[in-house]
């Protein structure tokens, strides 16, 4: 659907419905609406490089990609094509690349081969598309890297498995499927739980917050992508990353069932023993985490196609929820458990965008940034159950704004024009995400038959952070 080496050919009818779809999200210059010879541009998502005319500006029928190089090359490149759409960046200035024409060392046909000077181009005058050129002003001289001076041919690779594509090219994509493994930040800090023996401060910590920091381990998740065109260099995206689960524990026993704890400040002095005196006590975290975006992205080609970009702008959901579980045992007429559950559901609008450097036809590096203003919904409940308290829970429902962004670093490996192979870094992070505790004055109220004091929050900021591989696919 989105072959770049090709230009797609549409009915009017698809035009005027992309036209429809995406009129309230941005309006198309006219010039890029007046299709030529029924090649609708504006449908396939065609966009111009920075600097190069309109196809609808030039005259004669549709070219595939690589007919005119080759009508060029029968008279020693004096000929360019005979006119018509070019193909793609043919005429971006004599664009130099590792496999799209006159920069390949491979590709003189004419005997003039190439002396490259290490990694980073060469000053060198090279063949020019048009019959004469220069690789330094046509970027060769910087910021284009041959891979193969990195000690591998890419086209000798074989199995499919060298790079395929042509410098300008849009980025695109269909469909993307990533398995994704994050771990993220834990609130509250190493707050000391369990103390062996009486004594206010303790002299001896045994059991500790951070003792079950369950996002120290990357958990699996998976990140599904769809985009649909929408435009010129437009698509509506949707987006779903998540899916990753967390989960820690530690405990301490003790024969002489002398382990205290922080509710009575360590037993001095002793005011709830359900939580003193035990043989027993352990903390346990869970945690899962789940995004979902809906955007308008629209892309953007630089001068020589060496540089690509995007911006986008639409909705964002991240939902972070979390737990943690306390307990204290010393006999069946001596117990205590308690349970914080917690749930951040974040909602708002968001923008950012990415920019995409082409190392090589088919091989990208793209680094993207997003920010968000969202509404963060806590709905809590606060489980008690102890031989002093019966059952109780305490739900509550809290609101607020709060900053969100997320940083990627992408790269791509294009197989052929279907399939690519795709790796990124993901950093996520939230302000003021609320973390499950145990609140001792809500826990002290409850065991005097009071009015229960409502648990105070925690509240932190979240870094979810990791990597990813998977795949594109276009059809």
């Amino acid at each position: 659907m989105h072959r770049m080496t090709q230009y797609q050919i549409f009915s009017r009818s698809s035009s005027l419905k992309a036209i429809a779809v995406c009129a309230a999200l941005f309006a198309l210059p006219a010039a890029a609406q007046m299709p030529m010879a029924n090649a609708d541009y504006d449908a396939s998502g065609y966009v111009t490089p920075a600097g190069m005319a309109h196809p609808s500006m030039y005259q004669g029928g549709v070219v595939p990609a690589g007919m005119a190089f080759s009508a060029g090359m029968q008279n020693n490149g004096a000929t360019a094509f005979p006119g018509g759409i070019m193909p793609v960046g043919f005429m971006s200035g004599g664009q130099c690349d590792g496999n799209s024409g006159s920069c390949d060392p491979g590709a003189s046909a004419l005997g003039n081969g190439l002396l490259r000077g290490g990694l980073i181009g060469s000053r060198e005058s090279c063949l020019g598309l048009l019959g004469g050129g220069s690789c330094f002003d046509a970027f060769c001289d910087y910021w284009s890297i041959d891979p193969r001076y990195l000690g591998s041919n890419l086209h000798g690779l074989g199995n499919g498995l060298g790079p395929y594509g042509e410098i300008c090219g849009l980025r695109w994509y269909d469909l993307s499927v990533e398995a994704v493994f994050l771990g993220h930040t834990q609130g509250g800090g190493n707050m000391p739980i369990t103390a062996l023996g009486q004594g206010n401060p303790p002299s001896n910590v045994v059991l500790s917050l951070g003792d079950a920091n369950d996002g120290d381990e990357l958990a699996a998740g998976v990140r599904l992508s769809g985009a649909l065109i929408c435009g010129v260099g437009g698509n509506i995206e949707a987006t779903y990353m998540g899916g990753n689960k967390w989960n820690a524990n530690a405990q301490v026993t003790s024969a002489g069932n002398d382990l205290y704890s922080f509710i009575s400040d360590f037993g001095d002095p002793i005011v709830l023993d359900d939580v003193d005196q035990s043989s027993l006590q352990s903390i346990a975290t869970e945690s899962a985490v789940h995004s979902i975006e809906l955007n308008y992205r629209r892309r953007t080609m630089g001068p020589r196609c060496r540089f690509q970009g995007s911006w986008l702008f639409g909705l964002r959901y991240l939902q972070f929820k979390n737990e943690l579980n306390y307990s204290a045992f010393n006999s069946a007429s001596r117990f205590f458990k308690s349970q914080d559950r917690v749930r951040n559901h974040m909602f708002g609008a968001q923008a950012g965008g990415d920019i995409w450097w082409n190392i090589h036809s088919g091989v990208r590096l793209g680094m993207g940034l997003k920010g968000a203003w969202v509404q963060n919904e806590i709905k809590r409940s606060f489980i008690v159950d102890a031989n002093s308290i019966s059952d109780t829970v305490l739900n509550d429902t809290r609101r607020g704004n709060d900053l969100m962004g997320e940083f990627e670093l992408k790269f791509v490996w294009q197989f052929n024009h279907s399939w690519k192979f795709r790796s990124a870094y993901y950093a996520i992070a939230a302000e003021d995400i609320a973390f499950g505790t145990v609140d001792k004055n809500t826990v002290l109220s409850l065991s005097t038959g009071g009015t229960p004091v409502q648990p105070a929050y925690l509240f932190d900021d979240l870094v979810v952070q990791g990597f990813s591989f998977g795949t594109e696919y276009n059809w």
